[in-house]
């Protein structure tokens, strides 16, 4: 008889070893770099007037996006990285020549071994703008389908599927045991529209949404994943979380529609982690509710925007940590003199010149309802043309600056962050004097009240503010079920803790940090000193259990 509960102890103690054991992946190195905006070289037939337009009005390295993939795929190889995440805008515009060529150019990691994972940006699938150029005018190309997407990237997460959704291009994968990854498809191709088929216009819909039957195999696969005791992350290409004040109000089509029920949802379900694209910046936003749930929403900026970076994640046992990196070099002819950087920088500071009058003209005709009824018969804004060029003149190089710190991320951390700040809010006080100056008459000084005055310029401000102290206002958090981070958090290096479960039953969020477990003297939160060799000289050296919790000593 003693026998027989010797054993049957023995058997329930190696039972929930394995069980504890199942809860982590044993070791992942991850990489993940995003939107690549992959232009295949045969696109540009003839170099001219049409290409260099396109050029002048963006941000990204098109020409260089090339040399710049095919750079960091050595540098992925380098890295020994087992998985490499894509979230989304895999080409330029959705050409079929592109996607072709970025699978084959991916193939050196997937002959090592490498895992990649793969879902759609707003850019990749049945978009009317996959054109090809030839001095001055484009000419239409073959563009992909959601199904082609598919099959091109087959050997990139979708053939590896463990569960896929019947709605959209979502799939969960295992990549490493104990590690699923939950990949979700939340673009809206399906609403593209094409004038040789019939419609208006051309249009690419920016803007994503999961749809409510994805959305419930989410909480499926969510609810399996839990239950087996699986470390979770996802990538997807909007964001889900606000990256700063307004960002809703601001640059709605990068989020998510309805991110905050989706950040509900997520948190309920217990997911801890998303990594997403979209807006070139590498950004790192944290949100809480009142249940002790935590979701990081962590934006990779764009290869071929500067800083062109790309992410490298160590996870061992529960611990995760994360460092940035950057294309430094590429194979590529650049104007003497200049660095690879240095190239990728000018071409935001020309970009923003040249997208300023571009944007205005496209909403001008939306002023006007900003401006109260009864003063508007006095006030006449300046036309198109002159209101871009007084934008230019007050808000150019401040507008730049916050713009090329926003992408590198940590923009407290910049050179003078805050004399930047200053002058940028002071730039918009000088461009609403001139607009009032120019607008008002006789009336300029009443006029100038009432636009400093008005909620949408004090919103401007929050916003400017919000992304130069990387954070959002704590004020505007108050009464809301969803809380900020109320410290800025690292976007560049992050060493965290998975929520695990045991029983089912979730252990309270943990962050690893040199002083202590919330921050350091940076006041950032999740901050940990990285050295040299790129691996934490913080970790988890040994765990005590007490009863069904877990309490963790740093060392």
């Amino acid at each position: 008889m003693k026998r027989l509960l010797f054993i049957l102890s023995l058997v329930i103690v190696l039972g929930s070893l394995i069980g504890v054991s199942s809860l982590y992946s044993q070791q992942a190195r991850i990489a993940v770099i995003s939107d690549l905006h992959y232009m295949h070289p045969s696109l540009i037939v003839e170099d001219g007037e049409a290409l260099e337009n396109y050029l002048r009005r963006d941000r990204k390295l098109l020409r260089e996006s090339d040399a710049i993939l095919r750079r960091t795929v050595q540098y992925l190889l380098n890295e020994n990285v087992n998985l490499v995440l894509i979230p989304g805008d895999v080409t330029k515009d959705g050409e079929k020549i592109s996607h072709n060529a970025v699978a084959e150019l991916l193939k050196p990691l997937r002959d090592k071994g490498v895992k990649i994972l793969i879902v759609p940006g707003n850019h990749d699938i049945n978009n009317p703008e996959a054109v090809s150029f030839h001095g001055d005018h484009t000419q239409p190309e073959e563009t992909v389908s959601a199904s082609e997407f598919e099959r091109i990237y087959g050997d990139y997460g979708f053939g590896d599927a463990i569960s896929r959704d019947e709605n959209s291009l979502s799939y969960v994968c295992e990549p490493v045991t104990g590690l699923r990854v939950l990949c979700i498809d939340a673009c809206k191709y399906y609403d593209n529209t094409f004038k040789s088929r019939g419609a208006r216009k051309d249009s690419c819909v920016t803007n994503g949404r999961i749809k409510p039957q994805t959305m419930l195999w989410i909480e499926r696969e969510m609810h399996k994943a839990n239950s087996a005791g699986k470390q979770i992350i996802a990538i997807m290409h909007h964001n889900v979380v606000e990256h700063f004040e307004y960002e809703s109000l601001f640059a709605a089509p990068y989020l998510v529609d309805d991110y905050q029920d989706v950040q509900h949802k997520f948190l309920n379900y217990g997911l801890n982690m998303v990594f997403t694209g979209h807006f070139h910046s590498s950004d790192v936003a944290r949100v809480d509710d009142k249940n002790g749930n935590y979701l990081y929403d962590i934006e990779t900026g764009s290869i071929v925007t500067y800083p062109c970076p790309y992410r490298v994640i160590d996870i061992v046992a529960d611990a995760l940590s994360m460092q940035t990196k950057y294309v430094e070099d590429i194979d590529y002819a650049l104007p003497e003199g200049i660095t690879f950087q240095q190239h990728a920088k000018d071409q935001i500071k020309k970009g923003f010149n040249e997208m300023v009058p571009q944007i205005i003209s496209e909403y001008y005709h939306n002023l006007s309802k900003f401006i109260p009824r009864w003063v508007s018969p006095f006030v006449k804004l300046p036309d198109a043309e002159r209101l871009s060029q007084l934008l230019l003149d007050h808000f150019s190089a401040e507008g730049v600056n916050m713009l090329i710190a926003h992408y590198h991320g940590n923009e407290t951390e910049q050179a003078q962050a805050k004399i930047n700040k200053r002058n940028l809010l002071t730039s918009i006080d000088e461009f609403i004097d001139a607009v009032s100056k120019e607008s008002g008459g006789m009336f300029a000084g009443i006029t100038k009240t009432l636009i400093h005055r008005m909620d949408i310029v004090k919103k401007a401000k929050a916003a400017s503010e919000s992304i130069w102290d990387d954070m959002m206002i704590a004020d505007a958090n108050d009464g809301s079920e969803i809380i900020y981070a109320k410290q800025p958090v690292n976007d560049l290096q992050l060493v965290f803790r998975f929520k695990s479960t045991i029983n089912n039953k979730p252990e309270d969020p943990v962050l690893l940090s040199a002083s202590s477990l919330i921050t350091n003297e940076t006041n950032r939160v999740g901050y940990v000193p990285f050295s040299d060799n790129g691996n934490a000289t913080v970790l988890v050296n040994r765990f005590a259990t007490i009863g069904r919790k877990k309490k963790y000593i740093l060392e």
